[in-house]
C-alpha cells in the first residue's frame, strides 16, 4: 500500500506482532516475571551478545538459572534497581544459530521490541506482506516456530487483527495456521488431515470444515473483495 503526497508515492509500512517458539533463554526465562531485549550484536571474535533487562523478585535465583540455561555461555550482571536488573549475555554457538536477526535484515524487518513473559513476543515493521511470508518461511525453515498474532498499517489509529481483517473465526485461524506451519499446503503434502486433527485435538471432519470456511472466508474478504 502507499499513499501519494502530490506526485511522491510514500509507501506505508506495516507493523506486525508476532510470537517466536525459539530455545533462547527459554529456561532462565521461566523465574523472572519478563525480559526486554534492549540490543542484540556480535563481537569481534564471532560470538553473539544479548543486552537485556531482566524484571524479577530475586535476580540471584535468576543468575542459577542463567547458568543453567543450555543457550547461554556466560552472563554478567550490568546494572541493577528494585525490580529490574540489566544483563549482557553471550550465547552458545548452537542458539546463536537459531538468532532470526540476520533473517530480519535480509527481509528489511525492523524490530521494535521484543519481550519474553510466557512467549516470546515481537514487534517490527515489514515493508510489505510478500516480504512478511518469506521472512516468516526463512524462520521456519531454522526451526523456530512463527505465529502471527496481529498486522496492521502503520498509519492506523488502532491494530486491526488478521481475524478481523478477514472474517475469520478464531478456530478457523488456529486450524489454517497449524495446517500451514505442518506443510499440509505443500505440494506434495508434509501433513495429513488426521495428524493436524490430532494436533488440535478435533476430528476430520471438523477440521476439513474449518479449512473450508476459514478458506472461504479468505477469499471472500481477498480475491472476492478486489473485483467487487
Amino acid at each position: 500500500m502507499t499513499l501519494v503526497h502530490g506526485n511522491v508515492s510514500i509507501p506505508v509500512s506495516l507493523i506486525i506482532e508476532y510470537e517466536l517458539r525459539t530455545p533462547i533463554l527459554e529456561s532462565a526465562g521461566q523465574v523472572v516475571r519478563r525480559l526486554e531485549l534492549e540490543e542484540l550484536y556480535g563481537t569481534q571474535d564471532g560470538t553473539s551478545k544479548l543486552l537485556f533487562w531482566a524484571f524479577a523478585d530475586d535476580f540471584d535465583a535468576f543468575e542459577d538459572a542463567l547458568a543453567s540455561d543450555g543457550t547461554v555461555e556466560s552472563h554478567t550482571r550490568l546494572e541493577s534497581f528494585t525490580d529490574r536488573s540489566l544483563y549482557g549475555v553471550t550465547l552458545t554457538d548452537e542458539a546463536a544459530a537459531k538468532l532470526t536477526y540476520p533473517l530480519a535484515a535480509e527481509y528489511n524487518v525492523a524490530i521494535i521490541d521484543i519481550t519474553l513473559t510466557d512467549e516470546i513476543v515481537v514487534s517490527a515493521r515489514v515493508p510489505s506482506r510478500e516480504a512478511l511470508l518469506e521472512y516468516r518461511k526463512r524462520c521456519l525453515e531454522k526451526g523456530v516456530g512463527f505465529r502471527v498474532r496481529r498486522i496492521y498499517r502503520e498509519n492506523e489509529a488502532e491494530a486491526e487483527t488478521e481475524t478481523e481483517r478477514y472474517g475469520l473465526t478464531e478456530h478457523q485461524r488456529e486450524a489454517l495456521q497449524t495446517a500451514l506451519d505442518s506443510g499440509y499446503f505443500d505440494v506434495p503434502r508434509k501433513a495429513t488431515l488426521s495428524e493436524i486433527a490430532d494436533e488440535l485435538g478435533i476430528s476430520d471432519q471438523a477440521l476439513s470444515a474449518r479449512l473450508r470456511r476459514g478458506q472461504a472466508n479468505l477469499l471472500w474478504q481477498t480475491i472476492a473483495g478486489e473485483t467487487s
